[in-house]
């Protein structure tokens, strides 16, 4: 090979290098910008997530005495329902029944398992 073609040949190896070299500075700044990012949006979110937790918590008293307040309304009205059925002589009164106090027991256990989401 001549001085000439190995100065070329060189010239390109050190264009090369450069250019690889450029490309992984790039892609170290990359990453360390991302990472630093990421971490200060974990941070945020973690603090949102703890705010709206909080607000939340405040909640759980009183949609939980909203949901023994249904319980009673649905006792109420299954009873009305199954007074009205039997007067009338239907057959499906132990159907209404049943699907009366499953659906009061349904809301009490609801609202009792409340607190256990929350904490």
């Amino acid at each position: 090979m001549g001085l000439k073609k190995q100065y070329i040949h060189f010239k390109n190896w050190v264009a090369v290098t450069a250019k690889k070299a450029y490309l992984e500075i790039k892609r170290d700044i990359l990453l360390i910008v991302f990472g630093f990012v990421s971490t200060i949006a974990k941070a945020q979110a973690t603090g949102a997530i703890h705010t709206a937790a909080e607000d939340i918590q405040k909640y759980q008293k009183p949609v939980q005495e909203l949901m023994y307040a249904i319980a009673a309304v649905i006792g109420i009205v299954g009873a009305f329902s199954v007074y009205f059925k039997m007067q009338n002589g239907d057959q499906d009164v132990k159907k209404t029944i049943m699907m009366t106090i499953g659906g009061c027991i349904a809301m009490v256990a609801m609202a009792t398992a409340l607190p256990a989401f929350f904490k």
